[in-house]
Formats: structure tokens, sequence, C-alpha cells
């Protein structure tokens, strides 16, 4: 398959690979793939809106010249959901458009291979952009589709339980959701982390941003210590993490 010369050069240098030589260099999609895995997460932990961006622009020029890639489809959902879940509290407008454009890569994904943690990441896009009763009662149901079909697909995945925390937290109780609810999510996600090892470019995030939900749960508890605890576990993860360290860890007094 070929591609533009421009978009070619343009995925090269996004990737830090110098275009000169064009003919001897390959544009494979599993090396794209795995400069999202890594990239994404960084720009996420250090909090960097920016770099956020850049990946969302990188990630659409992937899928431009490979669009039959799940993987790069989900890392594309995934750059944006990220980007979303930043704007979220200042710009519900923005980061609900976002997550509109994060569903449509992640429908993509999930239609070409249907990995587990796409889906999981579909229901919380979707879930994410209830904003009262009647949005409830159609987002609410394709979200809970999409993560019943994230949990039929195999073993048990660390990240479809760190969302379904996220959705708990956010879930009143009389919907099946709550703090306790979250708690028990959240540290069975952590419990997975412990012996999860995929195998690059499959996604792997997660892990530190589980001890910092975590952390906000038993917060929300009056456990203050415990509530400490987890956010210097995350830390000890990821120590820019810079969500814990400057506004979660901070905010315990």
């Amino acid at each position: 398959m070929s591609f533009p010369y421009k978009l070619v050069c343009a995925l090269l240098l996004a990737c830090g690979i110098p275009p000169q030589g064009l003919a001897a260099q390959t544009l494979d999609p599993g090396e794209l793939a795995e400069r999202l895995r890594t990239q994404v997460e960084e720009a996420k932990i250090a909090g960097d809106a920016d770099a956020l961006q850049q990946m969302v622009t990188l990630s659409r020029r992937a899928v431009t010249a490979f669009p039959e890639d799940a993987l790069l489809n989900h890392y594309a959902g995934y750059a944006l959901y990220c980007l979303a879940s930043r704007s979220m509290e200042t710009d519900t407008d923005a980061s609900h458009a976002l997550l509109e454009q994060a569903e449509s890569f992640l429908e993509r994904s999930v239609e070409i291979e249907p990995i587990t943690e796409s889906y999981a990441l579909l229901a919380s896009a979707i879930g994410m952009r209830i904003d009262g009763p009647v949005s409830a009662m159609t987002l609410g149901m394709r979200s809970g589709a999409a993560m019943d079909r994230a949990k039929a697909l195999g073993s048990p995945n660390p990240r479809v339980r760190l969302l379904e925390g996220i959705s708990a937290l956010h879930t009143p109780r009389a919907f099946g959701g709550g703090h306790e609810a979250a708690l028990e999510h959240f540290l069975a996600a952590i419990e997975l982390f412990a012996d999860e090892a995929p195998k690059p470019p499959l996604p792997a995030w997660g892990h530190a941003e589980a001890y910092a939900w975590l952390g906000q749960t038993h917060a929300a508890l009056g456990q203050a210590e415990a509530a400490r605890t987890a956010f210097e576990q995350a830390l000890e993860l990821e120590p820019g993490y810079v969500w814990v360290r400057d506004v979660l860890l901070p905010g315990l007094g």
C-alpha cells in the first residue's frame, strides 16, 4: 500500500524518524501503535494538554494511513478520551465533542477487532456524556451494553475494572454505583495490574491511575490516611504524575 508523500513525512517526523531516504523507510502500524501507546500515557501523566493534542493529531494521521488497524483506532480514541477528561470540569461542551469523536474511533476499533479495552473505553466515553435523566435513558443503555461486551470477551482485565470503578463513583447507589462499589472495582483492578504484562503495542495504561481513583474514593469515605497511602503508591509508579502530585495529594491538607 502506498501513501501520500506529505502524510508519510508527517508521520515519520512525528515519530522522530528523519524523512530522508523514504524509499528505505517502512511505515509500520505496529511501531506507530507503540509510539502512541507510550506517548499518550506520558502526556497524560505530565498533565500536558498540548502534548495530548499532538497525540490526537498523530493518531488521526496514523488512522488515515492505516484505517483498518484496530490498535491505531484504539489509541486515537484513547488520546481523545484523555483530552476530553482534562476539560470535563471547565468546558463540558468541548469535552462532549471530544468524547463523541473518541466514540467514533473506538467503534471502528471494535468493528475491526474486538479489543477488550476498546469496548471499555467506548462504554466510558458514552457514559461520560450523560448529563440528565433524558440522556441517561439512551446513553446509559448504550454504555452498559459496551461494558457488558468488554467483560464478556475473556479473562478479567484491569482497565475494565478501573473504568467500571470510575463509572460507579459517578453513579448513585440506587443505580448500582456509590463509593463502596467503586472501592471494590479499584481494589480488584490494582490486584489485576500486579499480575499483568501486556505485550507491546497492546494497551497497558491505567496502573497508577487506579491508585489515584482509589485514593479519591478513600478520601470521599473520610479515610484520609488510606487516601494518602494510595496517592503515594501512584507516585511510586509514576513520580511525575501531575494530577496526583499537584492536585490530589495536596488536597488532603
